[in-house]
């Protein structure tokens, strides 16, 4: 059976549906369409009036100035801090309780990371000196001294900064977990600027949630969420009237490792949640959702034995095998900050809080009795089931660069040669279907299915109101489950063009069990854009209580990638990079033909599973640090054979749906280089079809590059959050080898 998410374009709010046969057909769970965001965030859902205020005020210096509740939030995130006048860095000394990002700062300073991360490896470790706030200080491209680099909080009071709105989510699904309501209305902000050179956006999400009034029935509610709705007049006096503020959420990427340092995963990054709720007039951190505090229970272990007991009553353990639980025995057992990791997020126990609980204390988590679950199967699945309903488990399974909803890119606030093509993660799109039927069935006051599949899994048919459904096959190179039965019904690997696929773990790590595994070809047809090498993690053991860390995996940056071979055996026609090159487990691709780099593509024959993209390229670091990156990356085009992505094919873990630029609109003097005697690019700009493009883009069809290859989702590379402008000129060390090489 065929599962079909439908994008469509309605009068004006972009929307996301699962058709069906009801008087109900096609109620809305996604808000997306910039101009009707931009439209209501005019009208009366600005953040700060989502927050409490009356007045319409997104930029951040003037929320700083005038809402306490924000500034309140700003300042636990990061207090503002006077920056060295020299270097535009932190200062020397960082007070203790300066914030999250300042106190993280503070923790690595002068920590040297020790061991080597290849054979190859001559420096073995090295020494965190400051951590930079942007690339510029210091910055030496992927050279000795390439200092890893955090969030710059002053983004959170500056004149160049606004909290855009990007997408509303309906989450009346969510009546299921928080039982005080009829569900949930989230609005997503994400933090971009318009500086005086250039616009972009920042890894930086906030979701304020709103909630609808518990009733008897939430009929009324649902109905309001009707496709038909489409201006954004209607929605303020249908699905958007009579919401109460619940609280704030927070995901931000707070630190990042080039793939210079850390050249075995090929970059790795840090991203924080947190949670708000208002006392009085002020934004406070509370417990988050189901996400253990780690240290704390390894203090007191008779909270992690309190936790088993309270597991094991009949209808907890039924809410956890449907995926609703929510763990409310005691708030000590839960903590107020979660710390997610990639690359590989799926294979680290940085990610999964209860592994690492019950690493010691299997014989605890085996007395709970599994026998009379309908899904989970095991006691593995059970800690699995457990590690995904926290903040970092979710986010790090079919989320894209560590969130699930990204938006549309906006003319306002992006160059249009570096834009995600996708509004939403892997994860999210799959859910489509499942709170489509849900709402469905409560606008009817019929029950709905109340079971929740792991966030790794395909899109379903929901149309039956009780157990598992069936689930649509996973495409090449999504998140799957190697061994068979970890969970009931689970979904397999398959391809709809007929290649051979198999689910594969190209990811171990040294002593622990990985659950999840990837979708492999099992052999080179059409690969583009296909992982290349497996390998294993080493990961640390050291937690460095000395230096106080705020969660227990704060540290695992040093964890190691150590490669263990090539998934194919010879790739050919193909070649493929390592990993240092900032591609996670590399990427098979090969030079265009000159009909490929022309875009002589039949789209009426289906979408094609490569085409001819820009690759990234020597130049690429440069231009992270010239202010106008997407300008700046125009001039440095070179293409190569990559994977597509579209609304039915995700990408890779650890890699994001670009949208295709108009390569025919480069000038020819940017276009047509050469790098010694060969030329770059075979073709030139008026050669190539810019119609081709055009439709490709309005299929929703892009091309899959490493997350951090888009600017947009990375923390560096901007400009002064103070001036507007990049706060120096780059600089290229040569006379420093290249870590770890000769």
């Amino acid at each position: 059976m065929a599962f079909k998410v439908i994008f469509k374009l309605l009068a004006l709010p972009l929307v996301l549906g699962f058709y069906a046969d009801s008087s109900f057909a096609e109620p809305v769970v996604y808000i997306l369409d910039t101009q009707t965001l931009n439209d209501l965030e005019s009208s009366g859902f600005s953040i700060n009036e989502t927050l409490g205020q009356t007045k319409s005020l997104n930029r951040t210096s003037d929320l700083f100035k005038s809402n306490e509740a924000y500034r309140s939030f700003a300042e636990t995130i990061g207090k503002t801090l006077p920056h060295d006048k020299k270097t535009d860095q932190l200062p020397d000394a960082i007070p203790e309780n300066s914030g999250d990002v300042p106190d993280m700062v503070r923790r690595l300073r002068g920590f040297e990371d020790k061991g080597s991360r290849s054979k190859k490896d001559l420096k073995r470790g090295f020494i965190i000196r400051r951590v930079a706030n942007n690339s510029q200080y210091p910055y030496f491209v992927e050279r000795d001294g390439d200092e890893p680099r955090h969030f710059d909080t002053r983004w959170l009071n500056s004149e160049y900064g606004y909290l855009k709105l990007i997408a509303v989510a309906n989450r009346m699904d969510r009546s299921d977990i928080t039982k005080d309501s009829c569900g949930e209305v989230r609005f997503i902000y994400r933090l971009s600027y318009k500086s005086k050179k250039s616009t972009s956006s920042l890894p930086f999400f906030v979701n304020v949630i709103h909630q609808y009034l518990k009733q008897d029935s939430c009929a009324s509610f649902a109905k309001t969420w009707d496709a038909s709705v489409t201006s954004a007049k209607a929605l303020k006096g249908g699905p958007l009237k009579n919401l109460a503020f619940r609280q704030l959420e927070v995901n931000v990427q707070s630190l990042r490792f080039t793939s210079g340092y850390m050249h075995d995963f090929g970059g790795q990054a840090m991203y924080m949640q947190r949670v708000f709720r208002k006392t009085g007039t002020r934004l406070e951190p509370v417990e988050l959702e189901n996400t253990p505090d780690v240290l704390a229970i390894k203090k007191d272990p008779t909270l992690l034995k309190r936790f088993v007991e309270y597991l094991k009553k009949p209808e907890n353990l039924n809410q956890l095998d449907l995926g609703v639980l929510n763990i409310n025995f005691d708030p000590k057992f839960l903590a107020k900050l979660s710390i997610s990791w990639s690359t590989l997020g799926r294979a680290r126990t940085a990610n999964r809080p209860y592994t690492e609980l019950f690493r010691e204390n299997r014989a605890l988590v085996e007395t709970i009795d599994i026998s009379k679950l309908k899904y989970i199967k095991s006691h593995d699945a059970l800690i699995e089931r457990l590690n995904n309903l926290t903040c970092m488990g979710c986010h790090q399974s079919g989320g894209t660069a560590g969130f699930h909803v990204l938006g549309q890119a906006d003319d306002a606030f992006s160059h249009p040669f570096n834009r995600q093509q996708q509004a939403l993660s892997p994860h999210a799109s799959a859910e489509i279907s499942r709170r489509m039927a849900w709402l469905r069935n409560v606008a009817s006051e019929q029950e709905p299915n109340r079971f929740r599949p792991h966030s790794t899994f395909s899109s379903a048919d929901w149309s039956a109101n009780s157990g598992v459904p069936k689930f649509a096959n996973l495409n090449v190179g999504q998140l799957c489950f190697a061994e068979a039965e970890t969970f009931s019904q689970q979904p397999a690997c398959g391809d709809p063009k007929g290649r051979s696929v198999e689910c594969q773990k190209t990811v171990l790590t040294q002593g622990r069990k990985v659950p999840l595994g990837e979708c492999v070809l099992k052999e080179t047809v059409n690969s583009a854009g296909h992982a290349c090498w497996k390998g294993e993690i080493k990961e640390s053991s050291t937690a460095h209580p000395e230096r106080n860390p705020p969660g227990f995996n704060f540290f695992a940056f040093e964890d190691k990638w150590q490669l263990s071979g090539g998934i194919f055996k010879d790739p050919k026609p193909y070649g493929c990079v390592l990993p240092q090159s900032g591609a996670p487990l590399g990427r098979m691709s090969r030079r265009c033909t000159l009909e490929e780099e022309n875009f002589e593509v039949d789209f009426a024959k289906g979408i094609p599973d490569e085409l001819c993209a820009n690759q990234g390229g020597s130049g690429f670091d440069m231009c992270a640090a010239s202010g106008d990156s997407g300008a700046c990356l125009e001039t440095k085009v070179a293409r190569s054979l990559l994977d597509t992505c579209s609304e039915t094919r995700s990408c890779r873990e650890d890699y994001i749906c670009q949208k295709f630029p108009d390569y025919n609109k480069i000038s020819v003097k940017n276009y047509v280089r050469k790098k010694g005697d060969q030329l770059i690019n075979l073709s030139q700009p008026s050669k190539i079809r810019g119609d081709a493009i055009a439709e490709a883009r309005r299929r929703g069809i892009g091309f899959c590059v490493p997350t951090y290859f888009l600017f947009n989702m990375r923390l560096d590379g901007h400009p002064s959050p103070v001036t507007g402008l990049p706060p120096g000129e780059p600089k290229y060390d040569r006379s420093q080898p290249l870590r770890g090489y000769k």
